[in-house]
């Protein structure tokens, strides 16, 4: 049996890409996947995890709009390719989850999976545009 080990995400400096409102919207993600690791026992089924899920594909929506709306303000070179990354987070994580609710993939599994994405979606692919947004007024306050 594979165990999954995976820490949960503990926000630091290493993570800002230097536009609060991002910032605090990365730190909302984590803390929705957070939420997933407080219930590595529950089952995928239950009304909160289903809430959990939710508000984490519902908030991830939400924040690749804004995020791709400062990008291409920004005149960031590279907005179709993260666009295709974000579309495909959604795609998966789409599948994932309804995976996990046939009983072919577990929270644990599941979570392992979100942590990892999260981390690696912003150290590689959102610290690609950082130089862009350097200078970028924020638009929205949350």
């Amino acid at each position: 049996m594979t165990q999954y080990r995976t820490a949960p995400i503990c926000w630091n400096q290493d993570y800002s890409v230097g536009v609060d409102i991002l910032d605090r919207h990365h730190q909302t993600l984590a803390s929705l996947i957070n939420q997933l690791a407080e219930r590595t026992e529950d089952n995928i089924k239950s009304e909160k995890m289903v809430d959990i899920l939710t508000a984490l594909v519902s908030y991830a929506e939400y924040h690749f709009r804004h995020e791709e709306d400062l990008m291409a303000a920004a005149g960031y070179v590279d907005l179709e390719n993260h666009r295709l990354e974000h579309r495909h987070f959604c795609e998966i994580i789409a599948e994932t989850c309804y995976g996990a609710t046939l009983g072919i993939v577990g929270v644990k599994e599941l979570f392992s999976y979100l942590t990892r994405w999260w981390r690696n979606h912003i150290l590689l692919e959102d610290m690609k545009y950082k130089p862009y947004l350097a200078n970028t007024p924020e638009t929205e306050a949350a």
